[in-house]
C-alpha cells in the first residue's frame, strides 16, 4: 500500500492585530474664581482656604488686594492746614511789659487828605496834628528816604518852605485858607511826575512824605534851633520827629485822596515804625477802667481768647496769626498822654512789631 500524503497545507496564521493607540484622556483643570470686591465701604470677601487640590498638584490661592491703612501721627492735626472753621494750631501768647515813648508830635492819619485848589490838577496837602512842643512841618513829593543815613530825604522836586507851629492841640495844616499859597501841593498833571510815581511806593521812594520835627527837652535846654537844619537832612539825635508816608488814590467821586502807607518816629537817634493795635481805638473811646491795679485790660483780649479756639487766621487781613500780645495800659500814663495830645501806638525799633 502506498503511503497517503495529506493534502492539508499548514494554515497561515493571521498576524496579531496592531493595537490601536488611544489618545490620553485629560481632565478639565479648575481655576479659582477671581476675587470679588464688595461695593460697600470697608467690606471684603471672606478669605478662602489656604490650599485646594488642582490638577498636577496644589497651589496657594492669591489673597485679594487690601489697601493699606493710613497711619496719622497724633502730633499732627487731621485737617488741612490754614482751613477756616477747623481747630487751629496752638498760637503762642506773649505777656510783655510795654514801654512808653514820649513823642512831641503826632499827625492824625484819618485827617490826611488832598484839597482842590483854584488851579486844575493841583491839590493841597491838608491834615491835623498835635504838638506838645514847638515844631515845624515839611512835605516832599516823590521823595526817597535813606534809612542808612539817619532817614535823609531827597527829592527831584524842590520842597516847599517849612511851616512853624507853636505848642498846641488840633493844629490844622496849612494854616492859611488856601493851600496853594503855602506851596505844599501835589501836581497831578505835571509832566515831570508819572501817575505810577504818585500812586505806588517802591525801594523806599514814596509819592508823599510829611515830616513833623520838634526839639527834645534836652535840646531846648541847650538852646538848639530847628531853623539850623536843612529840609530833609539827616536827623540828629536831639531832634524828635514823626514821618508819614502816603500815596494818592482815586476816590469814588473821581477826586484824588491820600492814603497812609506807614508812619515812623525818630527818638534819640533811633527810628521806630508805628503799628496799630487792634481794639485800641475802641478801648480809648469806651474808657475801660475795670482793673483796680492802675492798669486797664484791653477788651480785645476776650476776643483773642475766643479767636484762638476757632481759627488761626486774622479776622481782618486773613493772614496766619504768629503770636498774640497781651497788653495792659497804665491809666495814669494814658491820661497824661491824652492830655499832651499824643496818640497811642505800638512801636518797634528797626522792624514792625
Amino acid at each position: 500500500m502506498g503511503s497517503s500524503q495529506s493534502n492539508e497545507r499548514p494554515r497561515r496564521q493571521a498576524p496579531p492585530p496592531v493595537p490601536t493607540t488611544v489618545p490620553p484622556t485629560y481632565t478639565t483643570q479648575v481655576y479659582p474664581p477671581p476675587p470679588v470686591f464688595l461695593t460697600a465701604p470697608g467690606q471684603y470677601p471672606p478669605p478662602p482656604t489656604s490650599q485646594q487640590q488642582y490638577y498636577g498638584g496644589t497651589m496657594p490661592i492669591p489673597q485679594p488686594y487690601r489697601p493699606p491703612m493710613m497711619q496719622v501721627p497724633m502730633s499732627q492735626p487731621a485737617f488741612a492746614p490754614h482751613q477756616y472753621g477747623q481747630p487751629p494750631r496752638p498760637v503762642p501768647t506773649q505777656e510783655c511789659q510795654t514801654a512808653t515813648i514820649r513823642n512831641q508830635v503826632n499827625l492824625k492819619k484819618q485827617t490826611l487828605a488832598l484839597e482842590a485848589t483854584s488851579q486844575p490838577g493841583i491839590y493841597a496837602i491838608t491834615f491835623q496834628f498835635d504838638a506838645s512842643a514847638p515844631c515845624r512841618v515839611t512835605t516832599f513829593v516823590c521823595a526817597h528816604e535813606d534809612s542808612r543815613r539817619a532817614c535823609k530825604i531827597t527829592s527831584p522836586l524842590p520842597p516847599a518852605p517849612a511851616v512853624s507851629y507853636p505848642q498846641g492841640l488840633n493844629h490844622k495844616f496849612p494854616s492859611a485858607p488856601s493851600g496853594l499859597a503855602s506851596g505844599h501841593v501835589v501836581n497831578t498833571i505835571s509832566g515831570r511826575i508819572s501817575a505810577r510815581d504818585l500812586t505806588s511806593a517802591s525801594n523806599d521812594t514814596f509819592p508823599v512824605i510829611i515830616r513833623l520835627e520838634a526839639l527834645g527837652e534836652e535840646a531846648a535846654a541847650e538852646g538848639r534851633s530847628l531853623g539850623s537844619l536843612e529840609l530833609g537832612c539827616e536827623l540828629p539825635h536831639w531832634v524828635q520827629s514823626q514821618t508819614t508816608y502816603a500815596k494818592l488814590v482815586k476816590e469814588d467821586d473821581g477826586s484824588w485822596g491820600l492814603r497812609v502807607i506807614k508812619q515812623k518816629i525818630w527818638v534819640k537817634g533811633t527810628p521806630y515804625e508805628l503799628q496799630e493795635i487792634y481794639g485800641m481805638e475802641q478801648n480809648k473811646a469806651g474808657g475801660n477802667a475795670a482793673a483796680g491795679d492802675g492798669y486797664d485790660d484791653l477788651d480785645g483780649n476776650d476776643c483773642a481768647s475766643a479767636l484762638k479756639a476757632q481759627t488761626n487766621k486774622c479776622p481782618i487781613c486773613r493772614n496766619e496769626i504768629e503770636s498774640l500780645l497781651h497788653i495792659k495800659i497804665n491809666k495814669s500814663a494814658a491820661t497824661a498822654a491824652a492830655a499832651a495830645g499824643q496818640g497811642a501806638a505800638a512801636a518797634s525799633s528797626g522792624a514792625s512789631a
